[in-house]
C-alpha cells in the first residue's frame, strides 16, 4: 500500500501543472466560444477539439519520451536542433499571447461584476489587465517566484469545485425547464466550422508543460500526467458545455464574451462571486505560470541577457496586445501561436519515430496544425 501512494503521490502533483494551465486556458470561455461559433453543435465541437488536443499530446509525449534523451545527450541531428530551436522561440511567443488572453479574461470577468451598469468596461477591463501584469513584472523582478505551485494547487481545487458546483446548477435549470432546446446550428461550410475549431486550439492548450518539469519528474511520470490531465480535462469540458448549451438557446445571436456568468446569474445568482473569485484565482496563476514559462525559455533562448529583460518585454507584448486587440480575436491569435509549436513538435515526433503509421499520423497531424496557424478563423 505504502509503495502504491508513493507512487500515485508524484503523479497527482505533476498533474496539477498541465490540468491547472488546460482550465485556465479555456474554463471560462469554452461555452460562450463554441456556442458563439456553433450554436447547438457546440458540444460536438468541444468534442472535436478535445480529439485533437489529445493526438497532440501524444505527439508531445513522444517528444518526451525519445527526443529529449538525444537533446539532454547532445547527439540531436543539425535539423532536429534547428527544430527544437524554433520551438523554444514559438513557444516564448506563445506564452507571451497567451498571458495577455488570461488577464483579460480575469478582467473581464472582474470589471463585468464590479461594474456591471458601468459605459466603460472596456476601459476598465484593459486597466485590470495592465496592473494585473505590471503587478506579475515587479514581483518577477523584485521577489521571484517561489509560490507558484502552492498558487496552482490553490487555484486548481478552486476551478474543481466551482465546476462541479456550476455543472450541477446548470444541470438542475435544464431539470427545471423540462425541456431542452438548443440554439440554432450556425450556417457555415465544414471547412469554415474546421478552421473555427482550429482558432479555439488555445481553450485545450497546457498538455506541453509536462516538457519543462524534468527537473522536478522522471519521464514516465510526466507521460503519465499529461495523459491524467488531458482525460479530466476533457471530461469536464465536453460535460460542462453539455449542460449550458441548451440554456444558451435564449441568448443566440446575442452573446456577450462573458456569458458563462451570465448563464450562472440566471441559474444559480448565489455562485455568480465565487465563479469571480475562480476565475481570478485561475487566470491569474495561469498568466504567472506562463510568464516563468516564458522568462525561462527566453533565457534559454538568449543565455547572456539581463534577468529583468525577460519579464519587461513580455509586460510590455502583453499590454499592447490586451488594448488592441478584442478578446475573441486574442482567442484565435494565441490558438494560432501554439498550433505554430505544436506543428513544429509534430514534425520532430514524425522525424523520429521509427513506426511507419505513426511517422504518418504526425505528419498528417503537422499538416493540420500548419493549416490551423495559417487559416484559423476567429469566431464571430
Amino acid at each position: 500500500m505504502g509503495g502504491a501512494r508513493e507512487s500515485v503521490g508524484p503523479l497527482l502533483r505533476a498533474t496539477v501543472t498541465p490540468l491547472a494551465s488546460i482550465f485556465g486556458s479555456g474554463f471560462l470561455i469554452i461555452v460562450p466560444v463554441l456556442e458563439r461559433g456553433l450554436g447547438g453543435a457546440a458540444v460536438i465541437g468541444v468534442t472535436a477539439v478535445c480529439g485533437l488536443a489529445w493526438v497532440v499530446g501524444s505527439a508531445i509525449r513522444h517528444n518526451v519520451i525519445f527526443v529529449e534523451p538525444l537533446k539532454d545527450q547532445g547527439s540531436l541531428t543539425p535539423i532536429l536542433h534547428r527544430l527544437e530551436w524554433l520551438s523554444d522561440v514559438l513557444i516564448v511567443v506563445a506564452y507571451v499571447i497567451s498571458v495577455a488572453l488570461y488577464l483579460r479574461i480575469m478582467a473581464q470577468y472582474v470589471g463585468t461584476y464590479v461594474f456591471p451598469s458601468s459605459t466603460n468596461t472596456y476601459t476598465i477591463e484593459q486597466v485590470i489587465t495592465t496592473g494585473s501584469v505590471t503587478g506579475i513584472a515587479v514581483v518577477g523582478l523584485t521577489r521571484g517566484f517561489g509560490g507558484l505551485s502552492t498558487l496552482e494547487r490553490l487555484a486548481l481545487g478552486v476551478v474543481i469545485a466551482m465546476t462541479a458546483m456550476i455543472g450541477t446548477a446548470l444541470f438542475g435549470k435544464n431539470v427545471a425547464i423540462g425541456s431542452i432546446a438548443l440554439p440554432p446550428t450556425a450556417d457555415q461550410s465544414l471547412l469554415h466550422t474546421l478552421l473555427l475549431l482550429g482558432g479555439v486550439l488555445i481553450t485545450v492548450q497546457g498538455f506541453e508543460t509536462v516538457r519543462y518539469l524534468a527537473d522536478r519528474y522522471d519521464r514516465d511520470t510526466r507521460v503519465k500526467a499529461s495523459r491524467l490531465s488531458q482525460l479530466i480535462a476533457a471530461w469536464v469540458y465536453i460535460s460542462l458545455v453539455a449542460v449550458a448549451t441548451p440554456l444558451m438557446a435564449d441568448t443566440s445571436g446575442n452573446l456577450s464574451d462573458d456569458n458563462l456568468l451570465d448563464l450562472v446569474e440566471r441559474a444559480a445568482p448565489a455562485l455568480a462571486l465565487p465563479l469571480v473569485v475562480g476565475a481570478v484565482l485561475s487566470q491569474f496563476s495561469a498568466a504567472v505560470a506562463d510568464t516563468v514559462a516564458a522568462h525561462g525559455n527566453f533565457r534559454i533562448l538568449r543565455p547572456g541577457v539581463r534577468n529583468h529583460v525577460p519579464y519587461l518585454v513580455t509586460a510590455v507584448a502583453v499590454i499592447i496586445l490586451s488594448w488592441s486587440i478584442d478578446l475573441f480575436t486574442l482567442v484565435v491569435v494565441a490558438s494560432r501561436a501554439f498550433a505554430a509549436y505544436y506543428c513544429v513538435q509534430s514534425t520532430v515526433a514524425m522525424m523520429t519515430s521509427t513506426h511507419p503509421l505513426r511517422r504518418v499520423g504526425f505528419g498528417l497531424l503537422a499538416a493540420i496544425l500548419l493549416a490551423i496557424t495559417l487559416f484559423a478563423a476567429p469566431v464571430g
